[in-house]
Parts: C-alpha cells; sequence; structure tokens
C-alpha cells in the first residue's frame, strides 16, 4: 500500500509544478480496480507507474484511486472526481481503468475496492460533460461501456468486443507502456495519436496469444464517433482506414487521430483552446471535403479555403 501512497504523491507534486504556471495539457484519473489475486496486483501497479511516468513527461493532472487508503470508497472518489470537473473546459478529461470486469444481463461492471461501480451509473455521471472524454477500459468485459458511453467528442477503447470476453484482458497494462514508451508513431510524426497506440496495443497483445499459441480471449474496440457501435484494430493500419464500414456510416478513427497524450514539440506550442478549435476547424474541414461531389467546383473551394484561413490564423497565434 505504500507504493501506491508514493505514487500518488509523486503524481500530486508533479501537478502542482505546473499549476500556477501553464494549463494543463489534459486531467486524467487512473482507476485501478481490484486485483483479486496476488499475480496481478504486481501488473496493476507497473501499469499505473508507467502512466505516472507518462504524466511527467507531460502537463498533464492526474489522480488515481485505487492505490492508497482513503475513508471514501473507491466508487464515491470516482463519482467526486467526474461531478468536479468543468463540463465545458477545452482541457481533454480522460479516465482509464486498469482492472477486471463483469458482465451479466443486467449490469456491467468495474470491479474496485468495495462497490463495484456499473457503466449506467459512470454514465449518469458523465452525461453533462459536453467537453472532449477519453475512456480506456483495459480489463475484460469492458465492450458494454461502449453502448453507455458514446457520445460526439468522446474517444472510448475496450479490450473486449463484447462483455462475454471475461477472461483476463492484456489490453490495460500493454497500453500503459505504449503511452509511456510512445512507441507506435506509424506517420512519424513526432508524437503517438490515440489512434496509433490503441493499433499498435491491439497488435501487441495479438501476438502474445500467437506467440502462447493460446486462444485469443479479447479483441480490442475504439468509437470515436459517437455512434456507440465499436471498430476493430484490424480494420487500421497506423491511422490508415483499410476497411470501410457499410451504408455510408461515419468510420470510427477520426477523433482520436486529433489526440495525443505526449504532444510532439509543435502541439506543446498551441493552448488546449487553440487545439481545441483546430480540432474543431480539422472536423469542418473533413465535412467540406466529403461535401465535394454535391457541391459546384467553385463553391467547394471557396468553403475550403475559408476553413484553411482560421487554421492558419491559430499557427500564426503561437508563432507570434
Amino acid at each position: 500500500m505504500r507504493t501506491g501512497i508514493a505514487i500518488a504523491c509523486t503524481v500530486s507534486l508533479a501537478a502542482a509544478a505546473f499549476a500556477d504556471t501553464d494549463p494543463p495539457e489534459h486531467e486524467l484519473l487512473l482507476v485501478l480496480g481490484a486485483p483479486g489475486e496476488p499475480k496481478f496486483e504486481d501488473g496493476f501497479h507497473a501499469a499505473a507507474k508507467a502512466w505516472e511516468r507518462a504524466a511527467e513527461s507531460t502537463r498533464a493532472k492526474m489522480d488515481i484511486v485505487g492505490l492508497d487508503d482513503s475513508e471514501e470508497s473507491d466508487r464515491d472518489r470516482i463519482e467526486k472526481w467526474v461531478t468536479q470537473l468543468d463540463p465545458e473546459s477545452t482541457t481533454p478529461a480522460w479516465i482509464v481503468y486498469i482492472g477486471h470486469g463483469t458482465h451479466t444481463q443486467k449490469r456491467t461492471l468495474l470491479n474496485l475496492r468495495g462497490p463495484d461501480l456499473s457503466a449506467s451509473e459512470l454514465g449518469e455521471w458523465l452525461d453533462p460533460l459536453e467537453r472532449t472524454l477519453v475512456f480506456i477500459h483495459g480489463g475484460s468485459a469492458s465492450a458494454p461501456f461502449i453502448n453507455r458511453l458514446s457520445k460526439p467528442n468522446r474517444v472510448l477503447m475496450t479490450a473486449t468486443r463484447s462483455g462475454s470476453e471475461l477472461n483476463y484482458a492484456r489490453f490495460g497494462e500493454r497500453f500503459a507502456q505504449v503511452i509511456e514508451s510512445r512507441a507506435g508513431d506509424a506517420n512519424q510524426d513526432g508524437q503517438v495519436s490515440l489512434l496509433e497506440a490503441f493499433v499498435f496495443t491491439a497488435q501487441s497483445v495479438e501476438q502474445f496469444y500467437l506467440d502462447e499459441n493460446r486462444l485469443a480471449s479479447e479483441h480490442a474496440l475504439i468509437d470515436d464517433n459517437g455512434d456507440a457501435v465499436g471498430t476493430p484494430a484490424d480494420w487500421f493500419r497506423g491511422e490508415r482506414l483499410v476497411q470501410t464500414p457499410e451504408d455510408n456510416v461515419t468510420p470510427d478513427g477520426f477523433r482520436s487521430r486529433q489526440i495525443a497524450f505526449i504532444p510532439s514539440e509543435q502541439e506543446r506550442g498551441l493552448t488546449p483552446d487553440q487545439r481545441f478549435q483546430r480540432d474543431q476547424l480539422e472536423a469542418e474541414l473533413e465535412t467540406v471535403r466529403k461535401r465535394k461531389d454535391s457541391l459546384d467546383e467553385d463553391e467547394y473551394y471557396r468553403q475550403l479555403e475559408a476553413v484553411l484561413l482560421k487554421l492558419g490564423d491559430i499557427y500564426i497565434e503561437e508563432d507570434s
């Protein structure tokens, strides 16, 4: 238990170091579930340390639930963290869960120390938030959280493609390692986007089962377009979509390409507000491009130019 207290204190001190001078890049809640068996505890703690080191390398305001002793239950501490968030902030809010999950016909749960937390309860707490939210459930039986939490401007990742994949899942711990190491930068732009990290981690998990000659018991999904339908990692090569959904459904991948936990030097030059504006303009640009066939040529380029000029203004502000 002393290890958990040390990690939590270190993160709090690191956050305090920049709190008075710079806005945070991210607000992160890391939740460690009840390990259940001692053999899982070391992996959970190693993942927490990886996130701690990643947070120290950027301006992340990080809180940890599930390691230190508290008079409050872990469930209550999560509720307090969520309800105290500024619902309209431009800073991305992250909830990362490392642990086990369970699923029945009635409920899908995060297995915490003390009372468990259901997808429905977490969804109710998060419903008022309009800001960018990243939710990563790295444990078993995690897919049903997509159904409850999916909304526009949210990036959701789960270790499994259904609630029936109940075995211990490795995705969450490996994702922490990818974030810390910055592995998987497929487009070589100096940062690892959420989409790149998702694809790289899923490939690592898949390779584990192949090397062990075992049937894979987890298949990760990502949802970032608000349609509550997750997309598997093998639909992507790096950030490039290689398989498209049917019936002209908007594919996942666009929003998660825009977010990186540890930004490149160029990204560090932008404030959270500027990034938020940039991301919105890039989404607007994507909409214009999709309408190309329905617009006459002059109108298409007029709309394209209008958005590009606004994007240019953001980078002029950065340099000034």
